[in-house]
């Protein structure tokens, strides 16, 4: 059977209601109604074709989502290499041409896996649409959720590594605020706000560098280094040597991925969805294993 190789970067979860943090089980656990939702953007359309619950090795519920995405173009344009002649076909409502994206998520562990690639939708694209249908659910009508991506420890490394900083800058999410007094004093911020995100931005005088001993620099390190990641985005700019150019490190670069190779059913050319699970979960398996 022919096989391809699929890649998943890995989230962090966060969730914050008006009055604490939710139950991360019971809000994906209700997840299941995702199933034939979906929301339009211009022809650009986004649909939960499948939500189902699946079991993780402690027994614990994950919640397996199929989503396709594409746009709702109303006449497709074809070329024919034998008869040398494009051709128009008319698509039939409610149809669209669609790319298939699959993830699983694991609200014990706090995890997100999603297919990475073209045309796949983005995870923040993906929290709103869940905060959204989340919120019309019993005790969840407060809810924020983000999803941070896991950087790899190369990330921290080069940053460190780094011998002149001219510029941070940094985009945080406000759930689960449990970094400390720095982290508490940025996020509400953007509580007091009413807002979800927010960006900072130190930069150094001219010929001046950033300190690595304090301030944000460490406690980006920190951020990043924790146990659920809670930083959205993150930009550093600076030389790696005295000698060396001005670089830009980009967190966007450096996110926790998986390649899954999956076998492919040969008459549709499509990755079978159950040995996508199956892969999945032997892999979030194997985290909960490592972290004890």
């Amino acid at each position: 059977m022919p096989k391809r190789t699929l890649r998943f970067l890995q989230y962090s979860i966060h969730a914050h209601l008006e009055n604490g943090n939710p139950d991360y089980t019971a809000l994906f656990r209700g997840m299941t109604i995702l199933k034939g939702k979906y929301r339009q953007s211009g022809k650009r359309v986004t649909a939960i074709g499948s939500a189902t619950l699946t079991k993780g090795s402690k027994d614990q519920d994950r919640l397996l989502l199929i989503i396709y995405t594409g746009d709702n173009d109303q006449n497709i344009l074809f070329f024919d290499l034998n008869e040398q002649t494009e051709f128009n076909a008319a698509t039939v409502a409610g149809r669209f041409v669609a790319r298939k994206t699959h993830v699983l998520i694991d609200p014990v562990g706090r995890t997100l896996m999603i297919e990475s690639g073209r045309s796949h939708p983005p995870a923040e694209e993906l929290a709103q649409f869940i905060e959204d249908e989340a919120r019309k659910l019993e005790g969840f009508e407060t809810l924020d959720l983000s999803f941070t991506p896991v950087p790899t420890p190369s990330f921290a490394e080069k940053i460190t590594g780094m011998d002149r900083i001219q510029s941070a800058t940094v985009s945080l999410a406000r759930p689960n605020v449990d970094w400390g007094d720095r982290y508490s004093q940025l996020t509400g911020i953007a509580a007091d706000s009413n807002g979800k995100i927010i960006d900072a931005t130190v930069r150094t005088g001219r010929n001046d560098r950033l300190s690595k001993q304090a301030g944000i620099v460490p406690d980006l390190i920190k951020w990043l280094t924790g146990t659920f990641p809670a930083v959205v985005n993150a930009k550093i700019r600076g030389n790696a040597g005295e000698n060396s150019p001005l670089t830009e490190l980009k967190l966007s670069d450096h996110v926790e991925a998986v390649a899954i190779p999956v076998d492919v059913n040969a008459e549709t050319k499509q990755p079978l969805d159950s040995i996508i699970q199956q892969s999945l979960n032997a892999y979030l398996d194997s985290k909960d294993k490592d972290n004890g």
